[in-house]
């Protein structure tokens, strides 16, 4: 799920507990706690990042772990772009729930 904050500047990218909080410049690994809140773990990584194209190329890194999972569960996410920076950040915060231009329908954001 990917989950805009238009108020905090930042994208979510969620999968079942773990996932990725993306800002302009950062990224950080996220995970749900028992009240289904989402918090940090451990610390930000500056963009840009290489997303990884096969596990080999994990190295145990956890979010670049959870990234790697994020774009096999949700092919066509902007993920990718927006950690390379390949994407435009403000761009991305406005479109849609799936990564895409806004198409003048109504997408829930925060």
């Amino acid at each position: 799920m990917r989950v805009t904050n238009r108020t905090e500047r930042y994208i979510s990218y969620r999968l079942n507990i773990l996932g990725i909080r993306v800002w302009e410049d950062r990224c950080h690994l996220v995970a749900r706690d028992r009240t289904g809140h989402w918090q940090p773990l451990g610390s930000a990584k500056r963009l840009p990042i290489a997303l990884p194209h096969s596990p080999e190329d994990i190295g145990g890194d956890t979010l670049l772990l959870t990234a790697y999972q994020y774009d096999l569960e949700q092919p066509g996410s902007d993920l990718r772009a927006v950690l390379s920076k390949k994407k435009d950040f403000q761009q991305a915060l406005l479109d849609d729930s799936r990564g895409r231009p806004r198409d003048g329908t109504a997408t829930p954001v925060v």
